[in-house]
């Protein structure tokens, strides 16, 4: 219970003690006094009524005259019983009222109950005694008169409480104000959002209260961006080049690495390798300064080049005058135009302008499951061979089919409408716990034709081609909630940028999550870290529908670009896939294991679950498990299998 109504309820009681006993005090006063008044009414008249009528009630003849005094008395006074009694006690004269008044409710005089009492008065003749008169108020008037003093305290002290109570309430909301502040603060200081309390409390102790709260943000604030600046710090020594900035060649390894890797769902791509051929006469001739602008200047011109890009495609110093260019999911054709255009571009940085080639460019493609060295091994066959071309670039391979534009999407529409695809599922697995924390989801999809799984190295380029990626995540996501309904279990959909920038996409999977809200539970979506960097509206927004249902979010490719924790604060997803590039081969990796601590570090400060991914021997996963990341996903832990 709030700290506010625990005071408002106590205040509240206290209250209703002190005006239910005063109000209960006042009534016992009253009563006393009415009764105190009553008995002296009664005394009085009988003394006084007992001197009148006391010579004619020995008198032969004189009752009448007595009687008619009593009966004076009786109707002009508020009394109950006057009676008169000789000698042995028999009543003489009698005269009673009823003990009741109209205006006055009965349970009332029950409740109060005031009894006045009898008094008496003897009566003599000289000194002889002739009689007793007793004389009784009647209690009537008393409690007409008491009924409205208890009506009208009443009422004060009703009107009393609640003007008390209204006041006291606003004084401890006052009171409790910086309470709230400091509280919201603290919650948001756990967000990391890091703001300062601008409201001055009027209690100096509460004032100190939130003066140490903006101190303690601001001291937070300056651990993280310490924190942050650090682990920016331990990727670029550990993959950055310096002379160029770009990445560098362990990053390129781990990159093409994990691009092989035989668990790695990405799609086929193409690697290119540049050979800057003047570099080394340069440095001969000019000095190491003047080859070091060289490739900056390359560098330069190929990061432009590569930044325009839209799909997935990075850019490595591999070596003193080689530079490689991974691209993911393009066709061949669009791959020689880029390595045309690239060669153009880097032939213009001609410093040494004495007819000599500038540059040689080779290239091959790749799927995952091949051999790094065999990949490297084409690529530097189709670099000699370029070296003996007059256009300086040459691919070594070519993709084994290719459809056009107009039969893919007759294709994936078939796909679609029919529904023609598998599930597998591969687990997270909690190391520590020995469980599974979820299941990731991987569509494979058939031919119609053939019944043959179509290479996700084709389907998915020609679904961005023809922008047909959010009829295959709205595809995806039904067959999985389909088998959930039979087979109940926490599962993970991967969802592209290009679905949750789609408003169509985004308002039907709102409607359907609503009609299925009782599976949304088991529900995971996985999205990755550049939807944060460069969709992170759409993203907020899809967190927000995804949450209001009860389903869970993981970011994907963690630590691949630190720029996205602002977005990752922002929608404060309940886990983080740390990018298999920094994963792999972790074990002989001093480099990478100091960085994947600082993100282990991030995530754990906005209480976000850490998950690696592509874990594929037991070396690995020691050394994931030493390093805070119990959470695990790859071929050592469990291969996908159909979800049947």
């Amino acid at each position: 219970m709030k700290l506010s109504n625990q005071l408002s309820i106590s205040l509240l009681i206290f209250l209703l003690a002190v005006f239910i006993g005063s109000f209960l005090i006042n009534v016992k006063l009253t009563r006393e006094y009415v009764n105190e008044q009553l008995a002296t009414h009664a005394q009085d008249t009988a003394t006084s009524l007992g001197l009148s009528i006391n010579p004619y009630v020995s008198e032969e003849g004189g009752l009448p005259i007595a009687e008619t005094m009593i009966n004076a008395i009786f109707d002009s006074g508020y009394y109950q019983i006057i009676l008169l009694t000789d000698l042995d006690g028999k009543p003489v004269i009698v005269r009673e009222n009823p003990n009741k008044i109209d205006t006055v409710p009965t349970w009332f005089t029950e409740v109060v109950e005031v009894t006045p009492p009898t008094k008496e008065t003897n009566l003599t003749d000289g000194w002889n005694m002739s009689g007793y008169l007793a004389v009784k108020s009647h209690p009537g008037l008393a409690n007409e008169k008491l009924w409205e003093s208890i009506k009208q305290s009443a009422i004060m002290f009703s009107f009393a409480f609640v003007v008390a109570y209204v006041v006291l309430f606003f004084i401890i909301r006052a009171i409790t104000k910086p309470l709230s502040i400091v509280i919201n603060k603290i919650t948001d200081i756990q967000q990391l959002e890091f703001s300062q309390i601008e409201y001055k409390p009027f209690t100096k102790e509460l004032s100190f209260i939130v003066a140490a709260v903006n101190k303690l943000s601001h001291s937070v604030e300056s651990m993280f961006k310490e924190l942050s600046q650090k682990a920016e710090q331990f990727k670029a020594i550990a993959f950055e080049d310096y002379v160029t900035g770009l990445l560098n060649r362990n990053a390129f390894k781990r990159h093409l690495n994990a691009l092989l890797s035989s668990s790695a769902t990405g799609e086929n791509g193409y690697l290119i390798v540049i050979r800057l051929a003047q570099l080394a006469h340069i440095n001969n001739t000019k000095g190491a300064s003047e080859g070091d602008e060289y490739l900056k200047r390359a560098a330069n011109v190929l990061l432009k080049l590569v930044t325009r890009y839209d799909d997935k495609a990075n850019c490595f110093r591999v070596s003193g005058a080689d530079f490689a260019v991974c691209m993911e999911g393009i066709p061949q054709a669009e791959c020689s135009q880029r390595v045309e255009e690239l060669t153009q571009q880097l032939t213009a940085v001609d410093m040494l302008k004495d007819g000599s080639k500038v540059v040689w460019v080779g290239g091959t493609e790749f799927s995952n499951g091949e051999i790094f060295s065999d990949v490297m091994e084409k690529a530097d066959s189709a670099l000699l061979a370029a070296t003996k071309l007059d256009r300086c670039w040459q691919l070594a391979s070519k993709l084994s089919f290719i459809h056009s534009n107009t039969e893919w999407r007759a294709r994936l529409n078939g796909i679609i409408a029919h529904q023609n695809a598998d599930i597998f599922l591969q687990p997270i697995v909690d190391t520590a716990n020995q469980k599974t924390l979820y299941l990731e989801a991987f569509a494979r999809f058939k031919d119609l034709t053939s019944g043959r799984y179509i290479p996700m190295s084709q389907l998915i380029p020609a679904s961005e081609r023809l922008n047909l990626i959010p009829q295959v995540d709205t595809l995806v996501t039904k067959l999985v909630i389909k088998k959930l309904r039979t087979n109940v279990k926490t599962v993970a959909v991967n969802l592209s940028v290009a679905s949750i920038c789609d408003h169509e996409f985004i308002r039907w999977l709102e409607s359907y999550l609503a009609g299925n809200i009782n599976l949304c539970s088991k529900l995971v979506f996985e999205i990755e870290d550049d939807a944060l960097i460069h969709s992170k509206l759409a993203v907020i927004k899809f967190a927000k529908i995804v949450r209001s249902v009860g389903a869970m979010i993981t970011i994907e490719h963690f630590g691949a670009n630190l720029a996205s924790l602002t977005g990752l604060r922002a929608i404060h997803p309940e886990f983080v896939k740390i990018s298999g590039n920094l994963t792999k081969e972790i074990n002989e990796s001093t480099d990478n294991q100091l960085f994947i601590s600082s993100l282990v570090s991030i995530a754990s400060s906005l209480e976000i679950g850490v998950i690696s991914e592509l874990v594929e021997n037991e070396d690995e996963c020691n050394t994931l498990i030493n390093l805070k990341v119990p959470n695990q996903q790859g071929y050592f832990h469990a291969r996908p299998e159909i979800w049947e």
